[in-house]
């Protein structure tokens, strides 16, 4: 008899162990698919306010409740409430289950397991800069294309919150676009379309021009318009400011022989470049403008087959201006750029980023870093005035000549300018929590290195651009083409830190 006790006490405490063991294993499952559909639907309520959330918890607990399915699920409750946690939103989704001691008998009891999890989602605007100057040749922008296609594959395809602008640039940006065939009144500040220095093109003239805006200037005959403003270091482009009446007109003031490929006009009157409307009356010529891509800016969107075509169009330019495309790159993100008076879409760009919304926004530019010279010509200042440059002209007599050597300086510091200008440039990033990643590509001899006109004078100012030094860096190559690999590499980098600072969700409990 003893013995007999012995064995049904020890059968009972079996009994006891298997059902405590199972609910734990079960309740522990099922704390597993609850942490799972918390997680999930915070972040996917964070992308999406429409999100079914009920549904979709219902569905991750079912999933996630692997060999305790059978347990579980006959008599299986989700319910979600609301939840929040330092400023914060989420949900607390609940499971409820029946556990019924299958070997003691005994009363069945309700076992319930929560989880809570916060998440926020931020949209995306980025603005691809990328180089079409005479540096690069057909095959470097090939791989450029390639390389912004992944990109934009990788990180916009498919994804309703997530939208990228194309920024061609050589030594301006192309603004021109055939859907807004009146940017170029809309966008002139007063006094723009008739600057005084071409009152003698206007007066008498075989073309019926009458204004800059007039459809036989050369530039609006091959699809290009560039405009200009806020050139002088800290107007940083008045890069947050709306375009409506804000830009004075480019146009190139130069010899046919020098892009013989482009339209010209030619008129009797004073040299443009004094910005006068009276001096020495001889043949002028304004050229279309070989410093103005082929292909126009790009502005936000998330459609690949508009981000396909302007790269299919890019080609080759001329010299390269980065500050000058920066704020270009700037001005595609910007909200004053909002509406029919400015890109034309209503509802992007969207907000800079504050109490009530985190939007990211970046810049990714491309470029060549070993040029002899960079944002010192003309386009870097405003008619009449001395562009801070080794390239500044000398006039002479009516003749103008370009200062190669330097010797007119007397010892300046010609590139100062240009410091200032990316100094500010990048506060005025930061100061909007613009992102900004750069990928040079240099000649691959480490002698070389910090020896070129851009690590001396760009590379220390950009570096403020960001609170991350490696987002300033460089491939070693002397083509696109050559580095296509590195920078490939470099740009799924990046698509990672921005998808990182995107999407956050916290399992709280």
């Amino acid at each position: 008899m003893p013995a007999l006790m012995l064995l049904a006490g020890s059968i009972a405490v079996l009994a006891f162990v298997v059902d405590s063991t199972r609910l734990t294993s079960d309740s522990a499952q099922l704390k597993h698919a609850t942490d799972a559909a918390a997680t999930a639907t915070a972040l996917a309520y964070a992308r999406d306010k429409s999100t079914n959330v009920q549904e979709m918890a219902e569905q991750y607990v079912q999933a996630n409740l692997g060999f305790s399915r059978s347990q579980v699920e006959p008599q299986l409750e989700v319910t979600v409430a609301p939840y929040s946690k330092d400023s914060y939103d989420g949900f607390r989704v609940s499971a409820t289950y029946t556990a019924e001691p299958s070997m003691l008998g005994g009363n069945d009891r309700a076992v319930t397991v929560s989880s809570a999890a916060v998440a926020i989602y931020c949209p995306i605007e980025l603005a691809m800069v990328l180089p079409n100057t005479s540096s690069e040749s057909p095959a470097d922008l090939a791989a450029l294309s390639r390389l912004t296609k992944t990109l934009a594959e990788r990180l916009i395809e498919d994804k309703p919150d997530r939208w990228m602008a194309l920024v061609p640039y050589s030594q301006t940006v192309n603004v021109y676009d055939r859907d807004y065939p009146d940017r170029v009144t809309q966008w002139a500040e007063t006094g723009a379309l008739k600057p005084v220095e071409l009152t003698s093109l206007f007066m008498s003239n075989n073309y019926g021009i009458t204004s800059l805006a007039s459809r036989a200037m050369p530039d609006l005959r091959v699809k290009r318009l560039a405009v200009y403003r806020g050139v002088h270091p800290g107007e940083n482009y008045y890069w947050t400011e709306s375009p409506i009446a804000g830009f004075k007109i480019h146009y190139r003031h130069d010899l046919p022989v020098n892009a013989n490929w482009m339209p010209y006009i030619s008129w009797k009157g004073p040299n443009p470049f004094f910005g006068k409307a009276t001096g020495v009356a001889d043949t002028r010529y304004i050229v279309g403008d070989k410093g103005c891509p082929t292909a126009a800016l790009l502005p936000l969107t998330n459609n690949m087959d508009d981000i396909d075509a302007r790269l299919n169009q890019m080609e080759s330019g001329f010299n390269i201006n980065y500050a000058i495309a920066m704020g270009w790159g700037a001005m595609a993100l910007s909200p004053a750029f909002r509406g029919s008076a400015g890109w034309g879409d209503a509802e992007r760009p969207l907000d800079f980023s504050g109490e009530e919304n985190t939007n990211i926004k970046a810049i990714v530019m491309l470029g060549k870093t070993e040029g002899d010279w960079f944002d010192t010509d003309a386009y870097n200042s405003y008619v009449g005035e001395d562009a801070e440059s080794v390239n500044t002209p000398i006039v002479i007599g009516d003749e103008i000549e370009n200062d190669d050597d330097n010797e007119h300086d007397s010892g300046r510091d010609v590139y100062e300018a240009v410091r200032n200008r990316f100094l500010n440039l990048c506060g005025s990033f930061r100061e909007h929590d613009i992102k900004f990643y750069f990928i040079g590509v240099r000649s691959g001899d480490p002698e070389d290195h910090g020896q070129h006109l851009f690590e001396q004078n760009a590379y220390p100012q950009l570096l403020t651009c960001t609170e991350d030094p490696d987002d300033i860096s460089f491939v070693d190559n002397t083509s696109f083409v050559g580095a296509e690999g590195e920078i490939k590499s470099k740009l799924e980098a990046i698509a990672s830190d921005l998808e990182s600072q995107s999407s956050f969700v916290w399992l709280v409990e």
